[in-house]
C-alpha cells in the first residue's frame, strides 16, 4: 500500500508536471499492491455482482418474450430504454449522495454519513415520484414513437405503464444500497438483489406464459414481473440495512437530521447536476432507438437483444466505477489529495484489464448468445451477430470514460464537465453521425450501431484532457 502524504492540489499537479512517470509508477505499484488489491476486491466484487444482477432483470425480459416474436422483444426493448431514463434519474440522485457519504466517512464524520443515507433514501423516492408522473402523463405519445403501427402502439403502452411503476421501490433499494457501499459496506445490499433475481425470474415464468395459476400476459407480465422483484428486493435490503448496519435508519426521530438544509444542499448541489447530466445521456441514449425504429424493425429488435448483453458488460464497469467513487472518494474527504491521486491511476490500470477481458469473453459466447436468443428469427440474428463483434470492439473506450467519468470526476464533486462532454459526445457527433449512416446513407445496421458509440471516442479525448487538470481533487466537509 502506498505511504499516506497528504500534499495539496497545487503540489499534486507540480508533481505530474515535473515528475509524472514516478506518479504513474506509483500507481501502477499501487494497482499491484495486495493491501490494496484486497480492499478493491472487497469493494468491487459485490457491486459487480449486484450490477449484474440487476442487469440480468433485462437479459430474462428479453429472452422470455424473444419466443412470443420480434414484435414482443422490439416493444420491450424501446420500453425498457424509456423507464432506463426514469432509473438513470434516481442513479443520479443516488450517485451525487454517494459522493457525500463517501467524503463525510472518510474525513471521519460517521454520525454525519449515516444521516446522509437517510437524506438519499427520502430524495430519491421523491425524484421517482416526478418522473414516474411524467412517465404516466407522456406514455400516449412515447407510445406512438414506438412505431407506425397501431398494434405495436398499443403493445408498448401495456408494457411502459405498468413497467414504469418500478422505479418507486428501485430509488428506495438502490438509495440505500448506494449508502452501505459508500461506507464500505457493499456485500449487504448483494444478498437482497440475489433474492430480488430469483423473484423476477419466477415472476416472469409465471406472469408472461401463465404458469403455476397465473394469467398469460406477455409483456404486461414481464412489467408486472419486474417491478415486484424490485419491491422485494428494497425490502430484504432495507431489512438487511437495518439489522446490520443502523437500527434507526428509519426512525421517525431521524427526520430532522435527514432533513438538515447541509446534507440536503451538498447532496443536491452535486447529484442534480449528476441526474440532469445522466437524463440528458439517456434521451440521447432513446435517440438511438428511434434512428433505430426509424430504419425498420430488425434494427430495432437488434437493439433490443444487444441492450441487455451490454447492460450486463457494463455492470462490470459500474462496479469497478462505483469502486473508484469509493475509493477516491473516501481519500479526498481525508483530504489526502496525492493518496486519491494514486488510487485513480491503479484503477484506471484495472479498468483497462476487465475491459479487455470483458471484449474476450464476449467475442467467446457470442455463439451461445445467438442461441439464447434464436426465438428472434434469422433476419435479426444475422445482424445482432456482426452487432456483438462491433460492440466488442468498442468496449474499451466506454470502461475507460465510465471509471475516470463516473468514478474519479465525480468523487470530488465535478458535476459540470460530465454534463458538457455528454451533450457534445452525443448530440454534435453521435446522433448526427447515426442519423446520417441510418437514414440519408442506409448502411447496414453494424455501421450504425459503431457510429452509436463514436460519443464514447469523443469523450474520452474530454475526459482526459479535463483529468490532468486535477480540478476533481475536492474535499468535502459537513458543517459544524
Amino acid at each position: 500500500m502506498v505511504e499516506p502524504r497528504t500534499i495539496d492540489r497545487a503540489g499534486v499537479m507540480r508533481e505530474w508536471q515535473e515528475n509524472r512517470p514516478r506518479l504513474l509508477k506509483s500507481g501502477a505499484r499501487q494497482a499491484s499492491s495486495p493491501a490494496f488489491v484486497r480492499m478493491f476486491l472487497w469493494t468491487a466484487l459485490p457491486i459487480t455482482a449486484q450490477a449484474l444482477m440487476a442487469s440480468s432483470r433485462t437479459v430474462f425480459d428479453v429472452f422470455m418474450t424473444s419466443s412470443l416474436g420480434p414484435e414482443e422483444v422490439a416493444v420491450v426493448g424501446y420500453g425498457s430504454r424509456i423507464v432506463f431514463i426514469l432509473i438513470l434519474l434516481v442513479l443520479g440522485i443516488c450517485n451525487g449522495a454517494g459522493v457525500v457519504v463517501a467524503q463525510f466517512y472518510g474525513g471521519g464524520s460517521k454520525d454525519r454519513a449515516k444521516y446522509a443515507v437517510g437524506t438519499t433514501v427520502l430524495l430519491s423516492f421523491a425524484v421517482s415520484l416526478v418522473g414516474l408522473a411524467l412517465i404516466v402523463l407522456l406514455a400516449g405519445p412515447l407510445a406512438a414513437w414506438s412505431s407506425d403501427d397501431p398494434a405495436i402502439q398499443h403493445l408498448t403502452l401495456s408494457y411502459l405503464l405498468p413497467a414504469s411503476f418500478m422505479v418507486l421501490p428501485f430509488s428506495v433499494g438502490f438509495a440505500i444500497a448506494v449508502g452501505l457501499r459508500s461506507v464500505g459496506r457493499p456485500s449487504l445490499a448483494t444478498w437482497a438483489s440475489m433474492i430480488g433475481l430469483t423473484s423476477n425470474v419466477v415472476l416472469n415464468y409465471s406472469l408472461i406464459f401463465g404458469n403455476f395459476g397465473a394469467p398469460a400476459l406477455g409483456v404486461t407480465g414481464a412489467a408486472y414481473a419486474s417491478a415486484l422483484s424490485f419491491a422485494i428486493e428494497a425490502v430484504i435490503v432495507g431489512i438487511c440495512a437495518v439489522w446490520f448496519y443502523d437500527r434507526d435508519l428509519f426512525s421517525p426521530r431521524r427526520l430532522a437530521q435527514y432533513l438538515s438544509a447541509d446534507t440536503v444542499r451538498k447532496t443536491l448541489r452535486i447529484g442534480l447536476p449528476i441526474a440532469f447530466g445522466s437524463v440528458v445521456w439517456a434521451i440521447g441514449i432513446f435517440a438511438y432507438s428511434i434512428v433505430s425504429a426509424m430504419a425498420g424493425t430488425v434494427p430495432l429488435a437488434v437493439m433490443a437483444l444487444v441492450t441487455p448483453v451490454e447492460s450486463m458488460a457494463i455492470a462490470v464497469l459500474i462496479g469497478l466505477s462505483s469502486t473508484t467513487n469509493v475509493i477516491v472518494g473516501q481519500a479526498l474527504g481525508r483530504a489526502d489529495f496525492r493518496r486519491a491521486t494514486i488510487d485513480a491511476i491503479a484503477l484506471v490500470l484495472w479498468t483497462v484489464i476487465a475491459s479487455l477481458a470483458m471484449s474476450l469473453l464476449l467475442l467467446a459466447l457470442k455463439p451461445a448468445l445467438m442461441m439464447v436468443y434464436g426465438g428472434a428469427g434469422i433476419e435479426v440474428l444475422t445482424v445482432a451477430d456482426d452487432v456483438f463483434a462491433v460492440l466488442a470492439a468498442v468496449f474499451i473506450f466506454r470502461s475507460l470514460n465510465v471509471t475516470m467519468v463516473v468514478g474519479v470526476l465525480r468523487a470530488g464533486g465535478d458535476t459540470t464537465s460530465p454534463i458538457v462532454m455528454d451533450l457534445a459526445s452525443q448530440w454534435l457527433v453521435a446522433i448526427p453521425l447515426s442519423y446520417v449512416c441510418a437514414i440519408i446513407l442506409g448502411l447496414p445496421f453494424p455501421w450504425v450501431f459503431l457510429a452509436f458509440n463514436s460519443e464514447e471516442m469523443a469523450r474520452q479525448v474530454m475526459a482526459l484532457i479535463r483529468l490532468r487538470q486535477f480540478r476533481w481533487l475536492i474535499q468535502i466537509k459537513p458543517d459544524g
